[in-house]
């Protein structure tokens, strides 16, 4: 089952992403991710966070992805964002392996964002050519 079902479902996530995106947004940190609105991009990134493991896919990862290299996130504020989002399942009474196996899924994307940024490719291309 996924962090997603083992929390509740629909209602209980829901709940779950309200309170991240209140804390989110209370954030000063936070201010040029979370803003006023939040985007589609910061939506699907928690939602495939809360349904890791899917044996489907999920349809929310491409955007969450391009959200990731769109903001280039560094690692004190992918940890501020798990932190929040910890908090917030923890507000629910969730279990700390579930929170775990969410903030893992949360690193897991970051790291798939990183790999696939074509800036990158062209850096290290750039760096051979010199080298």
């Amino acid at each position: 089952m996924t962090p997603y079902e083992r929390i509740g479902g629909e209602t209980a996530a829901r709940a779950v992403i309200d309170d991240f995106f209140l804390r989110a947004q209370a954030d000063d940190r936070l201010a040029d991710v979370y803003g006023p609105a939040i985007s589609a991009g910061g939506r699907a990134f928690v939602s495939v966070a809360l349904d890791a493991g899917r044996a489907d896919g999920h349809d929310d990862v491409e955007p969450a992805l391009a959200w990731l290299l769109e903001l280039g996130l560094g690692d004190d504020e992918l940890d501020l964002i798990i932190g929040h989002l910890a908090a917030a399942l923890e507000a629910r009474g969730v279990d700390d392996d579930i929170i775990a196996e969410v903030a893992d899924q949360a690193e897991a994307l970051r790291d798939a964002a990183l790999i696939s940024d074509p800036e990158d490719e062209d850096d290290e291309d750039e760096e051979e050519a010199a080298a």
